[in-house]
């Protein structure tokens, strides 16, 4: 077998969000206040709805994580049912104050501004394209997928060699590409938050579980009369990083 394409690339989350997306996130959730509420009021527009599509179905789930063991645990559940079944008079009162203007959803969204900051762990993994352009998971999936543009954000963590090819199925590449960005993604973040915390084990058993699912996915609709197909995540301890991996071989 002859390597047509390969790249491989180091994860890292940024630095910090950029100042414009946290405001733009902020200025945006704000401007949706009033049709979250629309929204919200006319899915549970009274008690009888709230009764149907909220308090009965969080009984009965709740029920089900209730340890049978426990003591009393049918007084537990019931006064659990009693307490909901009679919620919607105080749930329609905080939503009501929650939503109003400068109310609790706005100041919430205020507040908890700077937990925006942990997206900088994803756009680590698919980029900030007019900042930074793509991050290792499109590049992993790009370069496979046959999206040459990516050629053009190689950086120092980056390696690339061979042509950027399309190796999956006719029809198949932009359902391979949307589902193989976000796999990598929550496989790159998972794995970098174990290894930040020293939790080697852990990071080792989030790389086999994702790379195993790329398999059962992503790896599927490669058209193998053509192509051996290498997608994964992984760990180098010589650089101590976490790394995306892509590679095709003729068949």
């Amino acid at each position: 077998m002859a390597v047509e394409v390969e790249y491989k690339g180091y994860y890292s989350p940024l630095d910090s969000v950029p100042e414009e997306l946290v405001t733009e996130w902020e200025t945006t959730l704000k401007g949706e206040r009033d049709r979250i509420l629309s929204a919200l009021l006319e899915k549970i527009p009274n008690a009888s709805v709230f009764l149907t599509k909220l308090a009965n179905p969080a009984v009965e789930a709740w029920a089900d994580f209730v340890n049978p063991t426990w003591t009393d645990v049918d007084l537990i559940k019931l006064k659990h049912r009693i307490k909901l079944k009679g919620a919607y008079d105080s749930w329609s009162d905080g939503v009501s104050s929650a939503f109003q203007e400068g109310g609790t959803f706005e100041q919430n969204v205020t507040a908890k501004k700077d937990k925006f900051q942990l997206a900088r762990y994803p756009m680590g993994a698919v980029g900030v394209k007019y900042k930074i352009g793509w991050g290792v998971a499109y590049k992993a999936m790009g370069v496979i997928s046959g999206d040459k543009r990516v050629a053009i954000y190689m950086g120092a963590d980056d390696t690339l060699t061979g042509e950027i090819l399309d190796v999956f199925l006719p029809g198949a590449t932009r359902f391979a590409r949307a589902t193989g960005v976000p796999i990598l993604t929550q496989g790159l973040v998972l794995a970098y938050y174990a290894h930040e915390a020293g939790l080697d084990t852990e990071r080792d058993a989030v790389i086999t579980n994702i790379n195993t699912k790329l398999s059962n996915t992503v790896l599927k609709m490669v058209d193998e009369t053509s192509h051996v197909v290498t997608l994964e995540i992984g760990y180098d301890a010589v650089a101590d990083k976490i790394y995306a991996h892509a590679k095709s071989e003729t068949a």
